[in-house]
């Protein structure tokens, strides 16, 4: 079973350090969904785990780069933006 709702709450502790916290909510949280709501927690923390590398490397890209204010996107040929998982050379948009 899939949690029903899952909440994220995010401190900063500095200019490059934060807090998250996870929270999740089930439907059924009798002893006989125990087991299937932990499988379920241990898929969110596998996604979370890799975020956080994905979030590792963008940020050694961006100390890096010489960057300009604005938000961290690359451009895609459509002119939409995206968010890169290269992280290593961010093309920042000005405000």
């Amino acid at each position: 079973m899939k949690a029903l709702m899952d909440t994220n709450l995010v401190l900063p502790l500095g200019v490059d350090k934060c807090a998250v916290v996870f929270d999740y909510y089930f439907a059924d949280t009798s002893k006989k969904a125990l087991t299937k709501n932990r499988a379920s927690i241990k898929v969110s923390e596998k996604v979370q785990e890799e975020d956080e590398a994905i979030a590792t490397r963008c940020s050694a890209g961006w100390l890096r780069a010489r960057n300009v204010a604005g938000r961290a996107v690359s451009a895609t040929r459509s002119g939409r933006a995206s968010v890169s998982t290269d992280c290593s050379t961010p093309t920042l948009l000005a405000r």
